[in-house]
């Protein structure tokens, strides 16, 4: 029964209560436990493995959340119309940066933004100030990505100086912006209307509210347990389950009213059978269900094995041609995801 209320939750993301939340988020681990008990009761020759084995079978549909298992068929230079970087940018490392404690994140950060191409490029947690050449990032990436926009989360600063916000750069033109900052964490939705050839485009960059899981924080020395700091953390993520819920229906308003095809992309801080993955997927496809291969974790620190950071577009209008996670560039906590996208 307690398998089919959390499959249940997950299918339908009707329900944003914070109990369902916690119950979704253990989805991962009854799929483990039934795969547990189908080995063990096989080895016991119980027919009872036939059980676990439907109840397993009944994830079928929305398995690509969790692993892609046959890639795309390769082709010799597939025709896009054009690409699509998302990245968190986890602050560029700021704060060690200019106290001089350690630079070589912020340095590595600001190099491999030289490297990254894309004809649409939206970060998170983006940090600009030109007192450091390494974080002058909207004059230097604009510099190939000529139009861009920048979420303000200090009102009146609009250059972004000392600021952390959501931005997109592009190379194509920029005819329309819109923005809503949930302070106080830098959360929020950046739009872009894009020209691209004869077609319109919104771009949607978002970041929703933080999980609020801080493992090292959990684990005193001789990795006990601190039983404060884990009440904290279930704290944090109840929080998190009900901010993301208001979050994401405001996400939804906002690609239900767009006029023209939504690419959408960030950083949704929730796991793929969540409320607010679960209720944007009703409306648009995944780039990575689409065309990934593998786990696609985008995580990088302790619990690497999360795919938080996601692409989803209007399959209606655009082709997902591929999808890549840059699991080999590992200086922010977060690794880059990149789609190719054709207009239908």
């Amino acid at each position: 029964m307690f398998s089919l209320l959390v499959y249940q939750l997950v299918f339908s993301a009707d329900i944003k209560h914070w109990v369902a939340g916690f119950l979704m988020l253990v989805f991962p681990l009854v799929l483990v436990g039934h795969i547990f008990f189908i080995v063990a009761w096989s080895l016991g020759r119980s027919y009872k493995l036939l059980l676990s084995l439907f109840l397993l079978l009944m994830t079928y549909s929305i398995f690509d959340r969790t692993l892609k298992i046959n890639p795309p068929a390769i082709k010799p230079n597939p025709p896009f119309t054009f690409s699509m970087l998302s990245y968190n940018l986890m602050y560029g490392d700021y704060h060690n940066f200019s106290g001089t404690k350690n630079k070589t994140v912020g340095e590595g950060l600001s190099a491999v933004l030289d490297t990254l191409s894309a004809d649409i490029k939206c970060f998170q947690e983006l940090y600009n100030t030109n007192k450091f050449k390494e974080f002058d990032l909207l004059n230097r990436i604009s510099k190939r990505n000529q139009y861009y926009v920048y979420m303000h989360s200090n009102e009146g600063n609009d250059n972004g100086q000392g600021a952390i916000g959501l931005a997109i750069f592009s190379r194509f033109p920029i005819i329309a912006k819109k923005e809503l900052y949930w302070p106080p964490n830098n959360n929020g939705i950046l739009s872009a209307d894009i020209v691209v050839g004869k077609d319109t485009i919104r771009v949607i960059n978002v970041q929703l509210k933080s999980m609020g899981i801080r493992v090292k924080r959990i684990l005193k020395g001789d990795n006990k347990i601190d039983k404060e700091e884990t009440r904290n953390v279930l704290s944090k993520l109840k929080n998190g389950f009900e901010a993301r819920g208001v979050q994401v229906n405001v996400l939804e308003n906002w690609i239900e009213d767009s006029p023209c095809p939504v690419i959408l992309a960030g950083d949704f801080n929730e796991l793929p059978y969540g409320y607010a993955y679960g209720r944007v997927r009703k409306k648009l496809m995944n780039s990575f269900e689409s065309t990934g291969f593998g786990f696609g974790f985008t995580y990088h620190k302790v619990l690497s094995f999360l795919r938080i950071d996601n692409q989803f577009f209007d399959e209606s209008k655009v082709k997902n041609i591929d999808f890549m996670t840059y699991s080999n560039v590992p200086f922010s906590d977060h690794y880059p995801i990149k789609g190719w996208y054709l207009m239908k």
